[in-house]
């Protein structure tokens, strides 16, 4: 037995979507486009005549101007550039501000967070004969007790095809403050895999962005899931500006 029943979707107004990740040594990229309904296809709409700047402590203004740039490696589409290199120290504040013909307008602001040094990195095989072994990831970092710390651990395998990572993880120290964290995978490598391992610090509207995330993605197509808001980093649209502070380790399994 079963029932049809028609739900009306209300029309929401369109809202600016952003995403520009500062890191450093690198020039500035950010997306820009516009929100679409759940069935209007998953082409985004490209915004192209926005006033887009970053300011840096309040006094460097860095204009961003419009260009569409093609990351095939990365997979990423950016449609407003600036060739000035991030160059920052920890406490250093970026704010972002957009303003588009519509009046439409999305700030942001990001902090620079110390990196977070990895202590060690290793691996451990299972017992199985050594043909069909499979190893373990173990990730240890010492946690800073003067303040609330926030962490995201992701790894690639260097010879990979695609973007997608062996492991991406969000961890934060509300159970270890102060502690040496140690994270520890399932056996899921082989003999022969060399591995990129990325450990990033991140402040809390990143950290609760992805989670957000992640959260949608496990309740996607459950009907008996709660429904999951993402929690945006920007004010008056959607969407990320985060500075990325990491350190990275490479770890051949032999």
């Amino acid at each position: 037995m079963e029932q049809e029943i028609e739900v009306k979707l209300p029309v929401l107004p369109t809202e600016l979507v952003v995403e520009c990740y500062l890191e450093e040594g690198k020039p500035i990229r950010l997306a820009l486009s516009e929100s679409a309904g759940y069935f209007e296809g998953a082409q985004p709409v490209i915004i192209n005549n926005a006033k887009v700047t970053i300011t840096k402590n309040g006094s460097q203004v860095i204009p961003l101007a419009f260009k569409v740039v093609v990351d095939n490696k990365n997979e990423k589409i950016t449609n407003y550039q600036s060739s000035h290199v991030i160059q920052s120290q920890p406490g250093d504040v970026y704010t972002l501000t957009i303003t588009d013909p519509a009046g439409r307008r999305v700030t942001g602001s990001t902090t620079v967070l110390p990196p977070a040094p990895l202590d060690s990195v290793g691996y451990k095989f299972n017992d199985k004969p050594e043909e069909s072994q499979e190893a373990y990831l173990y990730i240890r970092w010492q946690d800073d007790a003067t303040r609330e710390n926030f962490y995201r651990l992701l790894t690639h395998k260097n010879d990979s095809t695609g973007v997608d990572s062996e492991m991406d993880a969000e961890i934060n120290d509300r159970l270890r403050n102060g502690q040496k964290i140690i994270y520890t995978t399932t056996y899921r490598f082989d003999r022969g895999d060399t591995l990129n391992i990325k450990l990033f610090h991140l402040d809390r509207a990143y950290y609760d962005f992805i989670s957000s995330v992640e959260d949608a993605r496990r309740s996607n197509g459950n009907p008996f899931a709660q429904p999951v808001t993402i929690k945006s980093t920007v004010a008056g649209g959607f969407g990320v500006f985060t500075h990325l502070n990491y350190n990275t380790r490479e770890l051949i399994i032999k």
